[in-house]
């Protein structure tokens, strides 16, 4: 009943405040465009809601370790919403000012970095660790749902409202959400820690935890290869071979992306079943090969057998091919992600996500900028079939690692724990 309850708030809470923030983030980027004119100074802005995140990744894991992490979701919902309300009035009187839009997005970016990794430290807290990977799949599946409305709703808004009313509606969402996320139930199994060690002690327990553990460096080079692959191909190769190398239009280029989503809410509802998901975390690697096939297949247009001024087949094609895409993606990443977050130790949870975040983070920027350049000097077909093979090759060597296939097969890292459950306030 609990966790049912838990899933239930969970979920209507990511949607009310992922929603609200896709509306604003698009319409604020019509409104910067409306405003300058610029494409680089939207990038500049849009810079500043990663780089502090990084920090806090690196930085903040132990603090929400040690902290009730229930507090800090409900916290960084109001400090959001509070600061957006006090944007709109600030906007008031300084409508046309860069700064204020770089200084809000570092505020943002800095609150969201402590709520995201609080909150995906906190699923195996919510919920049974058989429900971890509902939690999860439901996650994955409203930030999907919400890249198809999102843009469309913000678009909307932007024109029917303006981007005043736009701040009040998010400011709410995430006072909403924050009322929400009171009714959250947490259990905790607290460990005999011991006495507490100075801050930067518990820094280089959690970097030694990594290194005396060969199967977590090895799943964080995994995190950073699929990352660096997967985020450019879809964001930066998709929309240039799509536009630019084929010639469709920006509808058709929507329909493709909208495939994507679909695709993802599809791999999420699949691994959303416990007998699903217990069977497919054995075999995760395996799904990282069959996302290199995939993404590989990405070149179809070039085989003699179809013709490139069918653009109605190519879209057709290149939206089975990005349905297949994200579902193998959600399908690998949730039973992932879901068992590392039981696996860990609660002690140093957080920290662990936290590193996780930080090299996905950078790997992303690194990727795109390979990536462009690789697309000046190559054609498109052959980074396509390059990245599906390394892809490929790094989920087959991930496969016969015996590390890697022992540590998917135990049910949790030995910790000492108390038999009682104590409930976070």
């Amino acid at each position: 009943m609990r966790d049912t309850r838990n899933i239930a708030i969970f979920s209507l809470s990511r949607l009310i405040t992922e929603l609200g923030t896709s509306i604003f983030r698009f319409a604020l980027s019509l409104y910067i465009l409306d405003l300058t004119g610029s494409a680089s100074m939207f990038a500049l802005v849009l810079s500043f809601t990663y780089i502090p995140g990084i920090f806090v990744n690196i930085f903040a894991g132990v603090f929400v370790d040690r902290s009730n992490k229930k507090r800090i979701m409900v916290t960084t919902d109001f400090l959001s919403g509070t600061s957006i309300l006090l944007l709109m009035l600030l906007f008031q009187f300084y409508h046309d000012s860069i700064l204020l839009f770089i200084v809000y997005a570092m505020i943002m970016s800095t609150l969201q970095a402590f709520f995201t990794l609080t909150i995906n430290s906190s699923v195996p807290n919510i919920v049974a660790p058989e429900r971890v990977a509902t939690v999860n799949s439901s996650n994955q599946s409203i930030g999907a749902l919400i890249s198809i409305l999102g843009p469309v709703l913000g678009a909307v808004a932007y024109s029917k409202f303006g981007l005043e009313k736009i701040f009040l509606i998010e400011g709410v969402a995430f006072i909403l959400s924050g009322f929400l996320n009171m009714a959250l139930k947490f259990s905790s199994r607290k460990e005999h820690m011991g006495e507490i060690k100075p801050y930067v002690e518990s820094l280089k327990e959690v970097y030694q935890y990594i290194r005396q553990r060969a199967a977590i460096k090895y799943l964080l080079s995994i995190f950073v290869v699929v990352n660096f692959v997967i985020a450019p191909a879809v964001s930066l190769i998709l929309p240039f071979i799509v536009y630019q190398a084929l010639d469709m239009t920006p509808q058709q280029l929507s329909f493709i992306e909208a495939a994507l989503a679909v695709g993802v809410i599809i791999g999420a509802i699949i691994v959303s079943v416990p007998k699903i998901n217990r069977f497919i975390t054995n075999k995760i690697f395996i799904l990282i090969q069959l996302q290199g096939f995939v993404i590989a297949m990405w070149m179809f247009p070039k085989w003699p057998i179809f013709d490139m001024s069918a653009k109605i087949t190519l879209m057709a094609g290149y939206m089975i091919v990005l349905a297949l895409t994200g579902a193998l993606n959600t399908m690998g990443n949730i039973p992932m992600l879901s068992y590392v977050q039981i696996y860990i130790p609660e002690r140093i949870r957080a920290s662990i996500l936290g590193v996780v975040n930080t090299v996905t983070t950078i790997a992303v920027p690194v990727g795109m900028w390979v990536y462009g350049a690789a697309l000046e000097g190559m054609d498109w077909s052959y980074i396509a079939v390059i990245s599906g093979a390394g892809l490929f090759v790094v989920g087959f060597i991930a496969y016969r690692n015996r590390e890697l296939r022992e540590f998917f097969t135990q049910d949790a890292e030995p910790e000492p724990v108390r038999a009682v459950e104590v409930h976070e306030a």
